[in-house]
């Protein structure tokens, strides 16, 4: 059994990867060293033999000029390519961006509402995906934002080690994925037919609050003051103006609107066919800090 996996050293792609080798699966590797997802030869060439591809590759850059063609133009690519091996399975991995600012408990019958460049992104893909179901078994699983070595989170912490004050009462859920539990669910779904022609939600069993994560965060920093707060519409001012300034990393505009949604989501779906959320957040937020 060979497995293809698009994104290969990217957070999800490399724990992935690593986790298939114990199982002592061959795979496939496919990342931008080897393989442009924008060129179709390279990917029909690069994926070539697989037998399951999980499709992890994406951009996630809200301003990149090539955002759809690498998001949209680059997972028909690697569809093409299933379809020419004649795959058993391709599992794709979403996100639950789609939603872009709906209220609310989601969970995989909410009506998607994508707003931004990225989320619509996703969202084209997922229809992209669907559109070949007939051909192979396709899976979809759209995690929450995933708790791992990134970038993304080396700048969050950064952020609240800093003391910088939190927008808003924090009061919104931000509901997370641990990296663990996001690797298991792909896992179990290689060869599970309870798992083909569905989308699943990926989030860890806690829902905190943006307020909680702040100030879980500050504490595991040792950190001793009470978190300050600003009203969102000064928040706002700030983000416009770092925006140029580019002081505070993340924070702009777009970046706050996401920061202030509501992120709570059921995981109740894949937990139905006896899927574990086995990691913690508090204890993969933990893990990270170390």
């Amino acid at each position: 059994m060979k497995i293809g996996v698009t994104g290969s050293n990217g957070l999800v792609g490399k724990a992935l990867i690593k986790k298939l080798k114990e199982k002592k699966f061959e795979v496939i590797e496919c990342n931008h060293t080897n393989c442009d997802v924008t060129n179709i030869e390279q990917v029909k060439k690069s994926l070539k033999g697989a037998n399951i591809i999980v499709h992890c590759a994406a951009k996630l850059d809200e301003h990149a000029k090539d955002l759809f063609e690498v998001n949209v133009k680059g997972t028909e690519n690697v569809l093409e390519a299933a379809s020419e091996n004649r795959v058993r399975q391709f599992i794709f991995l979403s996100s639950v961006a789609v939603f872009g600012k709906s209220a609310g408990l989601k969970n995989e019958e909410t009506t998607p509402n994508p707003e931004t460049r990225y989320e619509k992104s996703k969202w084209e893909a997922e229809q992209m995906v669907l559109s070949y179901q007939e051909i192979f078994p396709v899976t979809i699983f759209r995690p929450a934002i995933i708790v791992g070595k990134s970038n993304y989170w080396s700048k969050i912490i950064k952020i609240i080690k800093k003391d910088f004050p939190l927008i808003g009462d924090g009061s919104n859920h931000w509901q997370l994925v641990s990296l663990e539990n996001v690797v298991n669910a792909i896992l179990f779904s290689i060869k599970n037919e309870d798992c083909f022609e569905e989308t699943f939600m990926l989030c860890d069993d806690e829902a905190m609050t943006l307020k909680e994560l702040a100030e879980f965060i500050r504490k595991e920093s040792g950190m001793k003051k009470p978190l300050k707060r600003v009203p969102v519409f000064l928040g706002k001012i700030i983000a416009f103006i770092n925006g140029y300034l580019k002081i505070v990393p993340l924070l702009d505009l777009d970046y706050l609107k996401r920061m202030i949604r509501d992120r709570h989501y059921s995981n109740k779906k894949i937990k139905s066919l006896g899927f574990e959320f086995k990691f913690s957040t508090k204890e993969s937020l933990r893990k990270l800090m170390k």
